[in-house]
Parts: structure tokens; C-alpha cells; sequence
């Protein structure tokens, strides 16, 4: 299954919710590039206005980005800016600098396609819920660890570490040495 047209059609609707990602593409229009991560390649070519369109898989590309599926995966979760930071570049630098500034920087604003469906004030609280939800174990366990460990510091027993134990069983046995020889000295002095 050929899947370069969905990520074709993905990255333009990233480019179309992002204008500044679109004039920064203008000026390399008519350029080829391609973008492997593999099994997956995409050649393209920077239209006009700013967006990709695909182009014949034997197009020469002036630059080739690439990237193996297991670092995609791996990098996924820090977002775009790190997949790029993992990607191998061979070719023309302005046209890669171009790319990776771009592919680095796009976000999907998923409240304006979510408003598209439901209405802006719908989408809003949907997502503003969304992330509070996705805070929230976030909080608890912070919430959990304040409490437990107030409860060590103030209501539970003292924990003592085994060498601080040690230490504090050496320094009462030198102030119980210390006092039986003051002890001596203080019956001599006062004697019998």
C-alpha cells in the first residue's frame, strides 16, 4: 500500500494552517526534494503557493532527507523538531535548510479542525478539557508525593539511614566516655 499521498495530503493541510511554513517554501518553488523514512518515500515538488505536490518517484531530487522508521518512532515523541534533528541530509543546503526549518516548526491546530465540526466555543472546552485530563496524572502524582512525603517529615517516625545510625551510636558512646571521665575527675575534686 502506497501511503505517500496521505502524508502528502497531511503535511499540506499542516501547510495550510501555517502561512508563515507556506511563503517560507515560495521562493524554492519548482524544486524537488525527497523525503524517505523507511518503507515510506515521498518525492516532491514545491508548488507556488508554497504547498507539495507529488512528483514522478524518478524525479531527480535536489535534496533527500532521510530517516530510519525506528528513529521516527523513537523521536515522535518530542515532536517534529526532534524528528528533524534525527534526519539524514544529502543535497542542496539552502533547499534543505529551507525543509528542515519548515518540517521542524509545523503544528497541527486541532481546535480549528475540530471547530470546523463542532463550533470554536465546543472545540475550545473540548480541547481545553482534553488537556486538563491529560494533566491530571501528572498533578495527582505530585499531590501523592507532597503528601507522603509531608507525612515522613511530620507525622511518621524519624527514618535514619544505617551509617547515619552508626554515626550517632559512635558520638553517644564518646559523650558517655567523656561524662565518666568528668564524673572521675569531678569525685576527685570534690572527694569523699
Amino acid at each position: 500500500m502506497n501511503n505517500a499521498p496521505l502524508l502528502l495530503a497531511a503535511i499540506n493541510h499542516l501547510l495550510g494552517q501555517a502561512q508563515w511554513a507556506r511563503e517560507r517554501l515560495r521562493p524554492q518553488a519548482g524544486r524537488h526534494a525527497r523525503l524517505d523514512i523507511t518503507p515510506l518515500t515521498l518525492v516532491f515538488t514545491i508548488t507556488p503557493e508554497g504547498t507539495l505536490t507529488a512528483a514522478a518517484a524518478e524525479t531527480a531530487p535536489e535534496v533527500t532527507l532521510t530517516l530510519a522508521l525506528g528513529e521516527a518512532l523513537a523521536a515522535s515523541g518530542g515532536g517534529l523538531n526532534a524528528l528533524m534533528a534525527k534526519a539524514q541530509i544529502n543535497g542542496a543546503a539552502d533547499l534543505a535548510d529551507t525543509l528542515v526549518a519548515v518540517f521542524s516548526h509545523l503544528r497541527w491546530d486541532a481546535e480549528e479542525d475540530l471547530a470546523k465540526l463542532i463550533g470554536d466555543i465546543a472545540a475550545h472546552r473540548l480541547l481545553t478539557t482534553g488537556e486538563r485530563l491529560a494533566q491530571a496524572p501528572l498533578h495527582l502524582g505530585r499531590a501523592l508525593a507532597d503528601s507522603i512525603g509531608g507525612y515522613l517529615a511530620n507525622e511518621a517516625a524519624p527514618l535514619v539511614t544505617r551509617p547515619e545510625s552508626q554515626r550517632l551510636a559512635a558520638e553517644t558512646h564518646a559523650l558517655a566516655t567523656r561524662l565518666a571521665a568528668l564524673e572521675k575527675r569531678l569525685d576527685r575534686l570534690c572527694g569523699p
